[in-house]
């Protein structure tokens, strides 16, 4: 029986090491989030065929795949297959969101992720708790 969270494996058509899909990976970000009381939501960056065969962009190329705020700090998370790295166009946008003051995550790997997640959480939670609070 095949495992669709995996791919790769000793009988795939080229032999390769077990994989965890990005799609997997992803919906375990999403629970970890989820489980926290955070609001994450995918971003659907492809493309649609409207009726009279014009194309719809949903955003742009290189748009990470998922987004979250904490503590008002927004946080894009790319999902990728494991050892994969960020296409160019994927890079560039990376660069464009941390130049308007987001944080992007590379995720590969769900125990790495948790990892960097936590970090930055704390770095925020840090940061917040320095700020003057004009209102509640």
């Amino acid at each position: 029986m095949k495992n669709k969270n995996l791919s790769g494996g000793l009988f795939a058509a080229k032999p390769t090491p077990l994989t965890i899909r990005e799609t997997s990976l992803s919906a375990q970000i999403v629970d970890y989030l989820r489980d926290r009381n955070l609001w994450v939501e995918r971003l659907n960056c492809g493309r649609i065929k409207t009726e009279n065969g014009n194309w719809i962009h949903l955003c742009e190329r290189g748009t990470p795949d998922r987004i979250t705020i904490v503590h008002g700090q927004t946080i894009f998370i790319e999902t990728k297959t494991f050892g994969k790295k960020p296409t160019p166009d994927q890079l560039k946008k990376h660069v464009e969101l941390r130049q308007n003051g987001a944080v992007v995550i590379v995720a590969d790997n769900f125990n790495k992720f948790v990892s960097e997640f936590t970090a930055i959480c704390s770095q925020i939670i840090k940061a917040r708790s320095k700020e003057i609070k004009l209102y509640d």
